[in-house]
């Protein structure tokens, strides 16, 4: 049996419902091409790598004292290598820690994500907090992905599951959910990490690890697509690549989603990359039963599109006759859009 053959193929553009679609026009495309290139431009710029700073392990006690920083290498090391720096108490010359770099081509070191490059910086002397505003790396962490197979399995479930939320959304309001995934694990991932990393807590699920440990990839937000085909088309048959067994999506989606809880909870490998996945299955579980709040989204100057005028009871009988006529996929993105908009409108009023 082809992959074509496979139903949660066969539900994609080529039977209507979107699953598994990969039409260049689409934004599940853009998406997809997108990690792509940066995945493959980044190495190319290798040569304007530069360390940043990853881990500082120091005595507690020496906070707030004059210190002293061993200098970086002469020849600083290639992209993807890492090195360290002694921390020297400035009045007795003894070593209290280090500092770890990693040398990052340079777009995962403008764009991935962080708890201390979120909305705080600190002082890697003195620790000393400050105000940041790279609230960029909010989104452009999800761009970005640390080996090929990271890659390989977050496009493969974007391809498989995308084009079937799209469909349902929308194109604009498909990619105001996808962001919105990723942002939600972005934030979950730094609220457990300053809880346990700045506030000191042990409890499970937080994490303790270095507030400057990088975070990337698009895993929240494949994680919120999953589950928003769970509530779509909640018993429609997938086949699982490890171990390749059917199953129906929705227990597959709930499957993935308690694996990652689990690992979580216990503090496994990855459990940094597993906040953010439960972070944006809960965001997707969420934006799906309620995605007239997406509507806003890119909207950030001028009026808000609440504010477009209604369309007649002319327009929307014409569009209505047309779908029992013609069926749903004889209408054009912009006419469906409208309906949506006709449709959460009448729902608020209604309210």
């Amino acid at each position: 049996m082809g992959i074509y053959d496979r139903e949660y193929v066969r539900v994609g553009r080529r039977s209507g419902t979107g699953l598994g679609s990969l039409g260049l026009i689409s934004i599940n495309s853009w998406i997809i091409l997108l990690n792509i290139a940066v995945f493959v431009v980044d190495p190319f710029l290798a040569r304007f790598a530069s360390p940043v700073l990853v881990r500082q392990d120091i005595d507690p006690a020496m906070r707030g004292r004059a210190l002293l920083i061993e200098r970086q290498p002469l020849q600083r090391p290639p992209a993807g290598a890492s090195y360290a720096r002694v921390i020297y108490d400035r009045e007795t010359g003894q070593a209290v820690g280090r500092q770890i770099y990693a040398v990052m081509p340079p777009l995962q070191a403008f764009g991935h994500f962080s708890t201390a490059r979120a909305f705080v910086a600190f002082d890697p002397v003195t620790n000393v907090v400050r105000a940041n505003t790279e609230i960029w790396r909010f989104v452009t962490f999800q761009f970005l992905h640390g080996s090929l197979s990271h890659i390989l399995f977050n496009m493969l479930g974007l391809w498989m599951f995308g084009g079937m939320v799209e469909q349902y959304l929308g194109a604009k309001r498909y990619a105001a959910f996808y962001l919105a995934c990723g942002i939600f694990g972005a934030l979950s991932y730094l609220i457990l990490n300053f809880l346990g990393s700045q506030v000191g807590l042990r409890w499970p699920g937080v994490l303790p690890d270095s507030p400057m440990t990088p975070l990337v990839g698009a895993s929240a937000g494949v994680f919120g697509v999953i589950m928003a085909c769970a509530k779509i088309a909640p018993n429609a048959m997938v086949q699982l690549i490890f171990p390749p067994i059917p199953m129906r999506l929705k227990l597959m989606a709930y499957g993935y989603v308690a694996l990652a809880t689990f690992n979580l909870l216990r503090g496994g490998h990855n459990a940094g990359g597993d906040a953010a996945h439960v972070g944006g299955a809960i965001a997707g579980a969420f934006f799906i039963r309620n995605a007239h709040l997406l509507r806003d989204f890119f909207v950030v100057f001028g009026k808000s599109s609440s504010s477009r005028r209604a369309p007649s009871r002319d327009e929307i009988d014409r569009l209505l006759d047309k779908v029992s006529t013609h069926g749903l996929a004889s209408l054009s993105e912009a006419e469906r859009s409208l309906l949506r908009r006709e449709s959460a409108r009448r729902r608020g009023s209604d309210a």
